[in-house]
């Protein structure tokens, strides 16, 4: 789960002794815009992690702006299931233009195998943790109804 005490915490730890308050608020804005990506994902589903704690088999979104909490970029982030060091699985891709990265929208789509990113493991990212079934539960709507491409 994620609120103010984690976010405080891990901004302090990242070095932001004096400006931790301004940064704490930017990673907020950034979080709430990230999650529109992805409706029916909330706070509580998520958790923020270090990229070198993932498993095989979790489940992440990337958004390479969320630490930054700052300059809101082209790229939408991703939803990605971690099959293998090499590989990854898109699950769901959020708002965001991606004029860059696939502008023709043919790079990036739903179920895709890509490669994993190659990341710092201390890179943050956020852990998506619900466990749905047919019936309901967490998240249900996001992994049973929504639309999974959410580009604009």
């Amino acid at each position: 789960m994620i609120n103010d005490e984690t976010l405080i915490k891990i901004v302090r730890r990242r070095g932001y002794t004096r400006t931790w308050p301004t940064q704490v608020n930017r990673m907020k804005a950034r979080l709430e815009w990230v999650r529109l990506g992805f409706p029916g994902i909330r706070n509580d589903h998520l958790s923020l992690i270090r990229f070198g704690d993932l498993k095989i088999g979790d489940l992440y979104i990337y958004d390479e702006y969320l630490e930054k909490g700052f300059g809101y970029g082209d790229e939408a982030p991703l939803m990605l299931k971690w099959i293998n060091p090499e590989q990854t699985e898109i699950v769901g891709i959020g708002q965001g233009e991606d004029s860059r990265r696939d502008p023709e929208r043919k790079l990036l789509r739903w179920k895709d195998i890509i490669p994993a990113p190659q990341l710092n493991p201390d890179t943050l990212v956020l852990s998506v943790n619900p466990s749905p079934t047919l019936n309901g539960g967490s998240a249900y709507y996001y992994f049973f109804k929504s639309y999974r491409d959410l580009r604009s």
